[in-house]
């Protein structure tokens, strides 16, 4: 099962605007992807699974192979973290170095939160709150469009490496609903991952836009 997210809309959108998407077999789309094409006006089509895929998915085995990739993709944005403060220290970054290893430290508890099947922490940053932490980071991932640009500036590397890290975080999202949908409740079981782990992106955002110069945010 495949899910489209906001994300990936907006960046199709922003290359060339539409007027309606069609929605292949065996895909969902989730809420925020559902409300960027009612915002928009976008007509959504779905289209008829053939027979040959009905029956697949009557045979399709349960969410134990689903809930190891998500694992699995988990493991691997974890070491991105370290390997992504590791670069920053080699290039004497130090404060920013730090600020990606105390958000590692977020994604670890967000981690074993999913593999215990609990509540994760609240995420404290910078000494902010949640909502704090939302307020000032409202729609600046939208505005975050990183490009040859902004590569060939002085601290290209480092701005070129949160952004790896950042997409690679946006990634989590269609795996924990590939593990977690309800089909009867249309919603997923575990929405309290994926809220985390946005957080965490509002947070990398914040960093890779002072790194740009931005002066709006000053722990």
């Amino acid at each position: 099962m495949k899910f489209i997210t906001e994300m990936e809309l907006r960046e199709l959108y922003k290359r060339e605007p539409f007027t309606s998407y069609v929605l292949e077999p065996e895909t969902k789309i989730t809420p925020g992807a559902r409300q960027f094409l009612i915002d928009r006006r976008v007509t959504l089509v779905t289209a008829p699974a053939t027979n040959q895929q009905i029956s697949a998915n009557q045979e399709e085995p349960g969410a134990n192979r689903s809930d190891l990739k998500l694992l699995r993709k988990l493991e691997r944005v974890e070491a991105l973290f370290f390997l992504t403060a590791a670069e920053l220290l080699h290039s004497s970054e130090t404060d920013l170095a730090e600020d990606i290893l105390a958000l590692a430290r977020c994604f670890q508890n967000v981690c074993q939160a999913a593999r215990e099947q609990q509540t994760p922490a609240s995420i404290e940053f910078w000494q902010w709150s949640e909502e704090e932490i939302k307020q000032r980071s409202a729609n600046l991932e939208k505005h975050l469009d990183i490009s040859e640009f902004h590569v060939r500036l002085e601290n290209g590397k480092e701005i070129a490496l949160l952004n790896y890290l950042r997409a690679s975080l946006c990634e989590l999202e269609p795996a924990i609903l590939a593990s977690y949908w309800q089909e009867e409740q249309q919603n997923c079981s575990r929405q309290d991952l994926i809220d985390k782990i946005y957080l965490i992106i509002n947070i990398l955002c914040m960093i890779m836009w002072k790194c740009l110069g931005g002066r709006k945010w000053k722990p």
